[in-house]
């Protein structure tokens, strides 16, 4: 067998980043290029520095991947994270069950969450933390306002493809959020799509609902008693339920960033 011929001598510094950048891999070439030059690295093997330059282009491509799913879920508040929850004593949030929504067994086992409390308790942020906890875990997410997709399919026509698309995306993502769940009422017509969509979603997706009002009261925003309680069932069937107390968190949020 030949053996290899060394290259061109040349040394490990800026110049060669560009190299890795067009394959792709910049955080590796970036930590080949300090442990060329850092004298910390002296001692190490070099299994151990290729396997640290492995690590950090992992580490950056996994952070890349998240906020690649991050942008494309549309959620108001990417930012938002369960590690900064609130667990005030009135709010009734139980650590335990936070940290256990974090792993995102929910989202590979396709169950709902129903997020239930009062307006401005948490409701929607708790929602938005849960988004970023399923892009961490690698799952796919899109956040609505109910009132506002059921606006947009209001004024779709039926057959265009618009329409087509964002049905095809409601139904084929991992994680599903309907922020604000019938605070307003919704046409018969509107109901009949969210029912479809509901329905294609079972054993395919997670759906995450946030509501003001018990599941029992959302009758009263649809008009055919069928259909309400087809969509009641497919939600909260197989969902976990988290109920929210405690103070106006918009108001908490305000005077802790004031004090």
């Amino acid at each position: 067998m030949t053996p290899p011929t060394p290259p061109q001598e040349r040394f490990l510094d800026e110049s060669v980043l560009a190299d890795f950048t067009a394959m792709r891999m910049t955080a590796f070439g970036k930590s080949v290029i300090d442990i060329a030059n850092d004298p910390a690295f002296d001692t190490w093997t070099f299994s151990q520095k290729v396997l640290y330059a492995l690590d950090k282009e992992v580490a950056a491509r996994r952070e890349r991947r998240i906020n690649k799913l991050l942008k494309a879920s549309r959620s108001p508040n990417p930012d938002a994270c369960l590690e900064d929850v609130v667990y005030a004593p009135d709010r009734n949030i139980n650590p335990e069950q936070v940290s256990r929504l974090a792993h995102g067994q929910w989202c590979h086992l396709g169950q709902n969450i129903v997020i239930l409390g009062k307006s401005s308790v948490g409701k929607t942020y708790l929602a938005q933390a849960l988004i970023t906890a399923a892009c961490r875990n690698d799952y796919s997410a899109r956040f609505y306002r109910t009132d506002m997709l059921a606006a947009h399919f209001a004024v779709m026509p039926l057959d265009d493809p618009a329409r087509l698309k964002l049905t095809r995306e409601l139904i084929n993502v991992d994680v599903l959020v309907l922020d604000d769940f019938l605070t307003t009422p919704i046409t018969g017509e509107t109901a009949a799509d969210l029912l479809n969509i509901l329905a294609a979603r079972e054993g395919r997706g997670s759906t995450v609902v946030t509501s003001q009002f018990d599941p029992e009261d959302w009758y009263r925003s649809l008009h055919d008693a069928v259909i309400a309680e087809s969509i009641l069932n497919r939600i909260v069937s197989n969902a976990e339920l988290v109920q929210l107390d405690g103070p106006n968190m918009r108001r908490h949020t305000h005077t802790e960033t004031a004090s």
